[in-house]
């Protein structure tokens, strides 16, 4: 029986070794024809991979016909401004569709498994009267594993780690390789949160410099107007004051609960009044969280949160300098700041402008203090989670 039994596993275990083997990465897949019932002359936006071309509409759909001997196994959509309600019908085998998937969460970047079609079709479910179904990039693939671009977004539980960030690009740009490093590296659950992104080509460049690290969780991203400013009371005035941006922190941190938070520069780095409130901010916040007297909503919703620890960027007390050197398995022996880097080209709308990721200088990307610790000093001054299990 144990000899059976043996023979059993082995067989299993060889069998599993050449399905593993035999398992090949899915191909990107050219549509042959692309066509729309509104809007129609647009459609070619949707294949060009920039994102500040884009198709949208009220109503109707976008019908995708593959080529001859191509099956459809994926469909890959990035949204513009704003994610809204549709779904995705298939062929129903008596020359109409049927509804496949219907999609109503808010990320921009939407990956649907398809059963192996010929055909598709995207369509508008129901026009809110506000906003449309705008699409920048529709892409499909075939059978296989997925390819590393395709993002699979998730909403996390709990984070092991925030970080707050003015823009899109300052979690890079002051930051370094904190992201591929945690993230992609050491497997943490990582949350973004931005306070302004400016347009929406910029949003969709953030998710891919995100996806680029290793984050796997959606960020929440603010939509506070995003201009440049040296006066910290013309930017919250501009934002509705701290009433209102300050309970809007404070339900974020009590809802995705990080045992420490990472910030920006209480100087704004070269000033700007937007870096400043996100340390400001953070400050007051981690505090406020704690209290359940304050925000009695987020309070009764998610409970207080105590965050254990925050670190702050360029803060000289307790300072920490990060090595961002080291070799990382998860990116094939690449550094956490050669990844960064690489996350930091896809911020394309960003790259005639001449802020760099800096190991050295008055912006140095390795250098942070910790402003706050329920859990001790540091000692070894090397992790963000030193004293935390």
């Amino acid at each position: 029986m144990l000899k059976r039994l043996t023979l059993l596993v082995v067989c299993i275990a060889a069998l599993l070794i050449c399905v593993s083997a035999g398992a090949e990465t899915a191909k990107e897949l050219k549509p042959a024809r692309i066509t729309a019932t509104a809007n129609n002359a647009s459609v070619k936006n949707l294949t060009d991979q920039v994102y500040k071309t884009v198709w949208y509409a009220k109503k109707g759909y976008v019908q995708v016909d593959m080529a001859e001997g191509d099956l459809a196994y994926g469909l890959y959509l990035c949204h513009f401004k704003k994610a809204v309600r549709h779904v995705i019908q298939v062929p129903d085998g008596q020359g109409g569709y049927v509804d496949y998937a219907h999609h109503d969460e808010e990320y921009l970047h939407q990956y649907t498994p398809l059963p192996g079609v010929s055909s598709f079709r995207i369509a508008i479910e129901q026009y809110d009267g506000k906003h449309m179904l705008d699409l920048t990039e529709l892409r499909v693939v075939g059978e296989g594993d997925l390819p590393a671009w395709v993002q699979v977004w998730e909403t996390v539980d709990k984070a092991d780690l925030l970080l707050l960030s003015a823009h899109p690009d300052d979690e890079l740009l002051w930051f370094g390789g904190a992201l591929p490093l945690y993230a992609g590296g050491l497997g943490k659950k990582v949350q973004l949160v931005y306070l302004a992104h400016g347009d929406a080509r910029r949003k969709n460049e953030l998710l891919d410099g995100l996806w680029t690290c290793g984050i796997r969780y959606y960020p929440v991203i603010g939509e506070n107007k995003d201009f440049m400013s040296y006066n910290r009371s013309t930017v919250y005035d501009a934002w509705g004051g701290t009433k209102r941006v300050y309970p809007w922190y404070v339900g974020i941190l009590r809802r995705v609960r990080p045992e420490v938070v990472l910030t920006q520069d209480f100087n704004g780095e070269y000033g700007h009044a937007a870096h400043q409130i996100t340390a400001y901010m953070t400050a007051k916040c981690i505090g406020y969280a704690a209290d359940p007297a304050y925000d009695p909503a987020s309070a009764e919703a998610y409970g207080a949160w105590q965050v254990k620890k925050m670190y702050v960027h360029l803060y000289q007390e307790n300072e920490v300098v990060m090595d961002w050197h080291q070799p990382l398995d998860a990116f094939g022996g690449k550094t956490s700041l050669e990844v960064a880097k690489e996350a930091l080209w896809c911020h394309v709308s960003q790259r005639a402008l001449t802020y760099q990721m800096l190991e050295k200088g008055p912006f140095d990307c390795r250098k942070f203090g910790l402003y706050y610790t329920a859990v001790g000093p540091d000692v070894e001054k090397n992790d963000f989670f030193e004293n935390i299990p």
